[in-house]
């Protein structure tokens, strides 16, 4: 009954979140069975270029988004509930900002690469990168995401990821190589970019109506400086192994590293089906000083993260292998006891993409800031110490430790993020008092 009644109150969350995952669902059967037949077909020296360029894109577009992610924007959204005008200016500076900024990175990127005089296949790293102009779709919807209207939003998604499937399909038939598969990794984003600016348009505000206000993006630099360096230096923490990999050993380790980064991965997308079911409901909790049920609401979340990432683990040390050498084939076969040693990340991982957006919600961007400039800098430091010596292995068991530092040690050391850890450490318990929660 308990269960019941709770579906029941939160049914609109809950049609929202299933329009989200049918979304992510057709994005994971993508990256599973495609991307594993593209390694197969362009072989591990070129699948290590496909994955430098995710690797730049993954890097870059954290630069460009200027800290302006989901939670930020629903939070100035949710502080103009009532204004139209307040809302088209924070939604029109939110979008061009980053769309001015995305054309100035690409710009020197590509002034870098024709004059530098690199390797020609790092124009491979441009090819991937163009996909940062396309992702300011994310202001748009983070706004359909305040509006519990994913569905608007995924329908596109769902209807651009079938598209470059096909695209996909056709490439591999064709024996086409690299350049092609990195092309149309971008060609993705611009439709749903396109598709979801077209339904705004119609369907919301007229796009001519949004408003840029340098003094209001002054005031939003302000505040959102250490979330635009807190991305960078996640981005580095998840990809800049990749790069010291490609240094310190060479592109075929690269592809090798890269496959069980990928297999890995492709499990995030499970905290960002879970936490938009419930953050709306938790911003509004916080505004109300409604302590007790904002704690017990985010000891159930932390709860259903941590089991959550459980059964990945679970799963992945089950059926890893088989995955690798079916998807991938025998030559991807040292990528399993990376992919063993990675997948235990995913219980630190899971956790921390709620607490980053509690961290958000609660002003204290600036300690999340250092949370994450130490995740790299130790990463950096155990990888340049191990990686050249004992081999690929050690990326992911730095990767490993530097997120037990930043995200556990780190939070003796401060009150919030104290309190959270006890929480998630509750919610290991989840089961045996769920009755008693009531949210």
């Amino acid at each position: 009954m308990k269960i019941l009644e709770i579906l029941k109150r939160f049914r609109i969350y809950i049609e929202n979140y299933l329009w989200i995952i049918f979304g992510y669902t057709l994005r994971f059967l993508t990256i599973i069975f495609i991307v594993s037949k593209i390694a197969n077909k362009i072989g591990l020296e070129d699948f290590g270029w496909y994955n430098l360029g995710i690797s730049f894109f993954t890097i870059l577009v954290t630069i460009s988004a200027l800290g302006f992610n989901p939670s930020f924007i629903i939070k100035y959204l949710a502080d103009n509930h009532d204004d139209e005008d307040g809302q088209k200016s924070v939604l029109g500076t939110f979008l061009i900002s980053r769309i001015l900024v995305s054309f100035l990175i690409l710009s020197f990127l590509a002034i870098w690469i024709y004059f530098s005089g690199v390797e020609n296949k790092y124009w491979i790293v441009l090819i991937a990168t163009i996909s940062i102009l396309f992702q300011t779709s994310e202001v748009l919807f983070a706004y359909f995401q305040w509006k519990l209207k994913a569905n608007i939003y995924d329908s596109f998604t769902a209807i651009s990821v079938t598209i470059t499937a096909i695209f996909l399909i056709i490439g591999l038939y064709l024996n086409l190589g690299v350049y092609y598969f990195m092309s149309i990794y971008a060609v993705e984003k611009t439709l749903i970019f396109i598709g979801i600016l077209l339904v705004f348009n119609k369907k919301v505000f007229n796009i001519s109506t949004l408003k840029f206000k340098s003094d209001l993006l002054i005031k939003l630099l302000y505040q959102s400086w250490p979330l635009m360096l807190g991305g960078l230096l996640t981005a580095l923490y998840s990809r800049f192994d990749q790069f010291l990999v490609k240094y310190y050993l060479n592109i075929d380790e690269l592809g090798i590293y890269g496959t069980s980064v990928i297999l890995s991965s492709i499990w995030y997308v499970i905290p960002s089906l879970i936490v938009p079911v419930l953050y709306p409901k938790i911003v509004e909790l916080k505004k109300e000083n409604n302590d007790d049920k904002y704690a017990k609401t985010l000891t159930l979340l932390y709860g259903i993260l941590n089991y959550a990432a459980i059964l990945v683990i679970v799963f992945t040390l089950l059926f890893g292998e088989f995955i690798v050498i079916e998807l991938y084939g025998e030559k991807y076969a040292q990528s399993i006891p990376i992919l063993y040693i990675l997948i235990f990340n995913q219980i630190i991982l899971f956790q921390s993409h709620l607490t980053t957006s509690v961290l958000i919600l609660e002003e204290r961007e600036k300690h999340l800031f250092k949370v994450k400039l130490v995740s790299v800098i130790s990463n950096v430091v155990l990888n340049i110490l191990f990686l050249a010596n004992f081999g690929v292995i050690y990326a992911a068991i730095s990767l490993i430790i530097s997120a037990f530092i930043s995200w556990i040690v780190l939070s003796f050391f401060d009150k919030t993020m104290f309190r959270l850890l006890k929480l998630n450490l509750k919610s290991f318990l989840l089961p045996f008092y769920l009755k008693k929660i009531k949210i």
